[in-house]
């Protein structure tokens, strides 16, 4: 898979993607929604040696808790009432020899981490009704938009699986902060609209300027339904600023800058701010530096910029 943009956030990301891959160990990826955490999960497999086997996505939390078990685990034959007569063959088992993608791990139900964490422990499966394990060469790869940290903290999420998980935490920047990937991004998805429409399409050089003016706090899927909306109701295979007022009219932060919500500091605690202003004097202000300093405090690289907001 291909990860576009040439910014020094994508490209510091595609350095170490390319150390991860040559290893086994869990990764870990976080970052807001939109930002590509898949991509990322498929482009760690593909340049990893489990390239020729399967990498197996889940999302965990559009699954059934009733299924979930069923569905990552298989089912011998008669197991229960509506099973396959043959049986079934769970995901974990379909990525034997290759990768494993949790989706939102943070919404995986909490019986069902105590099983996850078993299966990472011994490296072996046990089809439910089945006597005999299997035993089990998979990757774990996980993301969360959720900081796992805070969900442990909280009691909904397994401190131990959680070590197990975040051997390698890799940050994924939101839009923000990598604005000058827009204009790859946008050539992109117009290519991809024109195999599909079987259409030429451009963008004025006005609405690039305006998108990266815009904050995008939908990341890259949302750039991604703007450029297919303008493709829409384009005329003549233009897209221009115009076509976009009515949208860009539909969002609060757009029209009144005051609306936007941020998470300041907690009053009664400055030391909370005097912390990150001496982490980034130690560590700097590029991406790389703030994904340490997100690291160092226990809060998501999302919280750390609404953060910095407020100072």
């Amino acid at each position: 898979m291909k990860i576009i943009g040439n910014s020094a956030a994508i490209q510091a990301l595609r350095k170490q993607i390319q150390k991860v891959a040559e290893t086994n160990a869990a990764v870990l990826l976080q970052g807001e929604s939109g930002t590509g955490k898949e991509l990322v999960a498929m482009a760690i497999h593909e340049q990893s040696p489990r390239n020729t086997k399967e990498f197996v996505a889940i999302n965990c939390g559009a699954i059934p808790e009733s299924l979930m078990e069923s569905l990552l685990f298989g089912y011998e034959a008669g197991t229960f009432s509506g099973a396959n007569k043959n049986g079934q063959q769970g995901l974990l088992e379909t990525a034997n020899g290759g990768t494993l993608f949790l989706d939102e791990a943070g919404e995986m139900p909490y019986f069902m981490q105590s099983k996850i964490l078993r299966t990472l422990q011994n490296n072996k499966i046990r089809r439910l009704g089945a006597s005999k394990a299997i035993q089990l060469d998979v990757r774990i790869i996980s993301a969360s938009n959720k900081n796992l940290r805070e969900q442990v903290e909280l009691g909904n999420f397994r401190n131990d699986l959680f070590y197990r998980l975040d051997v390698i935490p890799l940050f994924i920047p939101p839009l923000r902060e990598r604005l000058d990937d827009i204009p790859a991004l946008i050539a992109y998805f117009l290519k991809e609209f024109e195999q599909q429409y079987h259409r030429e399409f451009t963008i004025s050089n006005a609405l690039i300027q305006k998108f990266m003016h815009y904050h995008w706090p939908g990341n890259i899927r949302e750039l991604k339904n703007f450029i297919e909306y303008g493709v829409c109701f384009c005329e003549n295979g233009v897209l221009t600023p115009e076509l976009f007022d009515t949208r860009f009219a539909l969002i609060p932060e757009i029209n009144s800058p005051s609306s936007a919500p941020t998470i300041a500091f907690p009053q009664k605690n400055s030391h909370a701010k005097q912390q990150v202003q001496e982490l980034l004097v130690k560590y700097g202000t590029s991406t790389t530096a703030k994904q340490k300093i997100a690291q160092e405090l226990g809060i998501s690289l999302a919280t750390l910029y609404r953060r910095l907001k407020t100072i």
